[in-house]
């Protein structure tokens, strides 16, 4: 008995330290400071959502490393590595499955949380580049909650497929000055060859003083934000 405890413990250790961790990171409390409606039952919705997917991918991940460990300790070095790459392609082949599934779900926490403005882009940079395809397609409702912090959130996460839209945004006379400079903003920040030639065309044509503005605005935002 106690052999058979001795062999499962750091197994269980393993187990035990992952369930808590992912049990206190998707705590509903963490993204639901003032709900109102619905939005603390979505919120628990989508975050047991997350609870479940993260934590089944890394108990795997988790107690595959820890056999892998306990063959390097007992010198069986050949199915240790063999251990450890098998680990290493689960956890990257697998992982992107694991976030497409969650991105939905960050995405319905994004939209549904009351937190504290700093906190607003948060959902966004834990997701991942996999919640981009999301957030360019809502991005486009002008009436879209957390609008600007959607736009900024493609920026933390680089997402460069949104620089089209960001230069329809841009472009667009009839958008509010402030999207139009965050617009600009990401554009700056994605730095690749088409944001800045998006940036060069808008500079050229800029004639009236909104325009400038938004030049200017977008300026600001970009040396100001916090990288």
């Amino acid at each position: 008995m106690k052999t058979f405890t001795k062999k499962i413990l750091p197994y269980l250790i393993a187990s035990l330290l992952v369930i808590g961790f992912w049990k206190m990171w998707t705590w509903t409390d963490n993204y639901a400071w003032n709900p109102e409606g619905k939005e603390l039952l979505m919120l628990d919705i989508a975050l047991t959502s997350i609870f479940f997917y993260k934590t089944i991918f890394w108990l795997v991940t988790a107690n595959f490393f820890v056999f892998g460990l306990l063959q390097l300790r007992k010198r069986n070095f050949k199915t240790a590595g063999a251990v450890i790459v098998l680990t290493l392609i689960y956890h990257f082949t697998v992982g992107q499955v694991i976030d497409k599934k969650c991105a939905f779900h960050y995405y319905s926490v994004f939209h549904n949380q009351s937190v504290a403005e700093g906190y607003i882009v948060r959902p966004i940079e834990e997701a991942g580049k996999e919640i981009g395809p999301i957030l360019t397609e809502k991005i486009e409702d002008k009436q879209m909650k957390y609008r600007p912090y959607a736009i900024l959130g493609l920026q933390k996460i680089d997402y460069q497929p949104a620089t089209d839209l960001m230069g329809q945004i841009l472009f667009d006379k009839t958008e509010q000055e402030v999207y139009r400079a965050d617009a600009y903003e990401t554009l700056r920040t994605f730095d690749n060859e088409i944001s800045n030639k998006l940036i060069r065309e808008f500079k050229h044509q800029a004639k009236d003083s909104i325009e400038n503005k938004v030049i200017e605005l977008g300026e600001y935002f970009y040396e100001n934000r916090e990288k």
